[in-house]
């Protein structure tokens, strides 16, 4: 496969459809879509079922695995990566969205320029507008870093595509145990990296009217 697809799914009913529909609706081939269902207490997986069944020529490369507990967003990423065969790979959050374009794009841009890391621009998408976000930065690993110190850079998983060899060779999981945060593991993949590719398109949608997403919620845990 060339790339792998990991999408987490935790009480996402309203908003899974939408994204499952632009990852599967994606022009590229030989991709693979790995569904975990981190013990969802609603019935976003019914959606799933219901979305998969739209499209029988993506089925065969779809896996589903469900945890018997819930074991969080990056253990999630974790049992993805774990079943993951693809070159690339590229995790998504499941209340987002993409352009259809988006993995065909950033993997010929890899390809193309032999990068293990690229990144693109993205919308900020509210429920009547959105907002385009730039991530240019001067593809060198340098400044990539310093930018992504400095908060300029975003370290966010969900618009990049990052060669899997990267994760194997340098030992590089999640951090289980922990609700979330887990995107700064992007920092320690970049830092690992040889060559990077910026893409000035934006590709993803980045939902911001979500009050039931992880980062709209406040809780001791």
């Amino acid at each position: 496969m060339k790339v792998s697809v990991i999408l987490p799914i935790y009480n996402v009913s309203n908003y899974v459809q939408r994204c499952l529909r632009s990852l599967l609706n994606q022009d590229l081939s030989d991709v693979e879509y790995i569904i975990v269902d981190d013990c969802s207490q609603d019935n976003s997986m019914d959606v799933v079922y219901d979305c998969i069944s739209a499209f029988p020529d993506r089925k065969a490369d779809i896996k589903i695995i469900r945890h018997e507990t819930n074991k969080g967003l990056p253990q999630a990423r974790n049992t993805g990566l774990s079943l993951a065969t693809g070159e690339f790979i590229y995790h998504c959050d499941s209340d987002d969205y993409l352009e259809e374009n988006m993995l065909r794009v950033l993997y010929e841009t890899a390809v193309h320029n032999r990068a293990d890391f690229v990144w693109c621009d993205y919308y900020l998408t509210y429920a009547n507008r959105e907002r385009k976000i730039s991530q240019y930065v001067d593809s060198s690993v340098e400044e990539a870093l310093g930018a992504t110190l400095r908060g300029y850079l975003k370290y966010n998983v969900w618009n990049k595509l990052v060669r899997r060899d990267l994760y194997e060779k340098n030992k590089i999981s999640f951090p289980s145990g922990h609700s979330m945060g887990e995107d700064m593991t992007m920092i320690l993949l970049l830092a690992c990296a040889h060559k990077i590719k910026y893409v000035e398109q934006s590709l993803y949608h980045y939902v911001k009217n979500n009050q039931s997403a992880m980062t709209q919620c406040i809780s001791v845990k």
